[in-house]
């Protein structure tokens, strides 16, 4: 993960090279990160397909990375996943997500982990974010964080064998973190 001039514009963001890196604008500072692993992509597909079943019952949308989210102090930043309730629609843009979002999801990895456990939990919170869910593919645990009183509290900590509801919608850890019959990728996060 890079850190480059601070004071970057929405504009200068737009003109950077579509060249496979991950860029997001924070506190007017610009981060560079390499595109994701293979099962990185996994988890967030997983996860995106059971946020997905509150999308087929008109409870929300879900988008997943890279979508431009601009909120305050954010211009923009590209969250793993991110859930808009229904009643957020007029958030989204042609190009972007503008607004703070109900929840947003991000699968760590080595080069990113402190970046979106300290710098993106600290901006999610001070934009009010209601839900930061942390996935941690290496260790296979599920963090489930909700903003209160301007805080995040960690209300589910889940492993193997652990399951929560969110919305109605039963998120199984066994199930999302179930090996690919197969394959021969290196755990998530080993060798990012």
């Amino acid at each position: 993960l890079r850190v480059e001039k601070q004071d970057w514009t929405y504009e200068e963001y737009c003109a950077l090279p579509e060249d496979g890196n991950r860029y997001e604008v924070i506190d007017g500072r610009l981060y560079v990160s390499p595109s994701p692993r293979t099962l990185h992509q996994i988890l967030s597909r997983r996860i995106q397909y059971l946020l997905y079943e509150l999308e087929r019952a008109n409870q929300g949308f879900v988008f997943d990375a890279p979508m431009d989210l601009k909120m305050p102090g954010c211009t923009p930043v590209q969250p793993d996943l991110i859930f808009l309730d229904s009643n957020q629609v007029g958030q989204i843009k042609e190009k972007y997500l503008e607004g703070v979002p109900t929840l947003l999801v991000e699968i760590l990895s080595p080069k990113t982990a402190a970046y979106d456990r300290v710098t993106k939990l600290n901006r999610y919170a001070s934009s009010g974010v209601p839900f930061y869910w942390i996935v941690d593919g290496a260790d296979q645990t599920f963090q489930v964080l909700e903003l209160v009183q301007g805080h995040y509290q960690i209300v589910h900590a889940l492993g193997a064998g652990d399951s929560f509801e969110f919305r109605g919608i039963r998120f199984e850890m066994d199930v999302l973190f179930a090996p690919l019959a197969g394959a021969t990728l290196d755990p998530v996060g080993k060798s990012d």
